[in-house]
């Protein structure tokens, strides 16, 4: 049967439409700057003073409104992640196996 399946020539289910396309050579790869970039600057050349080691500081700080919370742990205790019991860090670690209904 191998021997059969060999004289076959493969074709392939999916049939591309329009042929190879190739990349064009006239195409640069050289970096430019965004068209919406202030000043035309390019990204990591800014004169802004940011460097790999300089720490970011917004000068716009986001405040919550009245009643808004940005993390669990500024909320009341009954929101909050509660720690998993003793029994289900068994039954997890157990794969449920022990696990009786």
């Amino acid at each position: 049967m191998r021997a059969a399946t060999r004289l076959f020539k493969h074709t392939p289910l999916i049939k591309f439409v329009g042929g190879p396309h190739t990349a064009p050579k006239n195409v640069s790869h050289a970096a430019k700057a965004h068209p919406m970039a202030p000043n035309g600057e390019l990204p990591g050349s800014g004169s802004s003073g940011s460097s790999a080691g300089a720490s970011y500081f917004n000068k716009n700080p986001v405040e919550p409104q009245n009643g808004e919370f940005f993390s669990r742990s500024q909320l009341s205790s009954r929101f909050r992640y509660k720690a998993p019991k003793e029994e289900e860090i068994d039954n997890v670690i157990t794969g449920g196996a022990a696990l009786v209904f």
